[in-house]
């Protein structure tokens, strides 16, 4: 079944059979676990968005949960199609002693300072995104300038989609506006974008630069923008134009999403070159493999015979991007496309796991650190015991240790997955962390839309 169909089954669960599923939820006091740093995530509800801070604690665990009022609305919007869900990756960041978060539905960026010994925040400023639905941010150091750095974020704008298959077919927002050359110019090109900022940390500033590029109605605004750890490159990963709520999606009626890639020097972009395969809508989590040269790319909306390409391996060469490799994720690809989205490597670069939305499962791959070669798939990682409605599960982080994971449940059951990590990288269940301030909501699909997750040690 298709993510979108499995969404719209999972609004109409009832709360007495929510109530029913095992649901752990950890917790620890700090007069017994010792504090070994802080996580973040976001409500990013139908209401006013809320950063959620955690103490993390030596043995994995999260408790000392506290708010803090972002003072703008959230992204989410249940009574949308899809429930109003959207895919992004690297919605909220923590850059040096600053938390920024991107607040979908208010076309705005959150500055908050972080108080490093508490983790508690201190609201700075809301700063415009120069475009519409900010939904990614990264940064990098300014060269020979201690204390600043560069911000991007990247403008998805909305989700052109197509839905249902026949006489019942649906484009959105209108045939006309998917009607003729989509490459052409149009109007809302300005707000699919991705923007550069200056962040001041002794003036406790973000500042607008510029504006970087922006992209055509035909393959989609930002999914996710990411600064190569050497600060040279910028990669971004978008939608295209997906065909959803059908058992077969049809070429004609898709445009394929694209993975950009541009040097970077100096504040500025050059050199864009972009990776794009047809029957490939929705690529969205991406990271960088070694020498900023190799890129790993979660792939959805795909058509069913491009079902082993949950994951694309890319090449970034002389003047053009290239796939060196495409792989199955999920239980049952590649005949059940399972929507693989959210991406994260291990500290160490030897592990790659994609996140799974509709099936609620992680896909570990094995990979050489050196090379950037995937060596093999390993076996699934689940949800555990814990409350798993279907279309589910977002983003993901690994402490720098490599010992524990958190695995967001963003869209319905409003929770942290907690494993821990062997030496090996095998990730073992732990238990399932409810978030005090949106549990309210526990089983209503899409009232919030966990926001992103970032971390720090002390």
């Amino acid at each position: 079944m298709n993510r979108r169909a499995i969404a719209a089954v999972a609004v109409a669960m009832t709360i007495g059979s929510m109530l029913g599923a095992s649901r752990p939820v950890l917790a620890s006091s700090a007069s017994e676990k010792r504090v070994v740093g802080y996580l973040y995530t976001t409500t990013n509800g139908e209401g006013i968005n809320e950063v959620v801070r955690l103490a993390r604690y030596d043995d994995g665990t999260l408790g000392d949960e506290k708010t803090f009022s972002t003072g703008v609305r959230g992204g989410a919007n249940h009574l949308a199609p899809a429930l109003g869900d959207y895919d992004a990756q690297g919605q909220t960041q923590v850059v040096g002693n600053f938390l920024l978060t991107a607040n979908v539905g208010a076309d705005m960026v959150s500055l908050f300072r972080i108080d490093r010994p508490t983790g508690n925040l201190s609201f700075v400023a809301n700063v415009g995104s120069h475009g519409k639905k900010p939904v990614s941010i990264s940064a990098t150091p300014v060269a020979g300038k201690p204390g600043k750095y560069w911000v991007a974020v990247g403008n998805q704008w909305d989700q052109p989609t197509v839905i249902y298959e026949g006489a019942k077919l649906q484009r959105l927002p209108s045939d006309a506006f998917l009607k003729g050359d989509l490459s052409k110019s149009h109007p809302s090109d300005k707000d699919r974008s991705i923007v550069l900022f200056q962040l001041d940390e002794a003036a406790s500033a973000l500042t607008f630069v510029r504006t970087l590029d922006t992209y055509p109605r035909e393959n989609g605004g930002t999914a996710q923008i990411s600064f190569s750890p050497d600060g040279k490159k910028l990669v971004v990963s978008t939608w295209g134009i997906p065909h959803f709520l059908t058992s077969d999606p049809l070429l004609s009626e898709m445009h394929p999403s694209r993975v950009y890639v541009y040097d970077f020097a100096a504040g500025a972009v050059s050199r864009r070159r972009f990776f794009e395969e047809p029957g490939i809508s929705g690529s969205v989590g991406l990271e960088w493999g070694p020498g900023a040269k190799t890129l790993y790319v979660s792939n959805f909306s795909i058509i069913n015979a491009k079902g082993a390409n949950g994951l694309t391996v890319l090449r970034d060469g002389p003047g053009k991007v290239t796939k060196v490799a495409n792989f199955a994720t999920g239980a049952t690809a590649p005949k059940d496309i399972d929507e693989a989205c959210w991406t994260v490597l291990s500290p160490k670069k030897d592990m790659l796991y994609v996140v799974s939305y509709v099936s609620n499962v992680i896909t570990p791959f094995k990979l050489d650190p050196k090379t950037g070669r995937v060596i093999e798939r390993r076996p699934l990682v689940t949800r555990g015991s814990g409350f798993a409605p279907d279309s589910d599960s977002k983003d993901v982080t690994i402490s720098r240790d490599g010992r524990h994971m958190y695995w967001l449940g963003s869209f319905s059951s409003y929770s942290i997955n907690l494993y821990d990590v062997g030496s090996d990288g095998t990730p073992t269940y732990k238990g399932q962390y409810t978030i005090d301030a949106t549990k309210a909501s526990v089983g209503q699909a899409g009232v919030y839309d966990l926001g992103g997750i970032a971390q720090y040690d002390l």
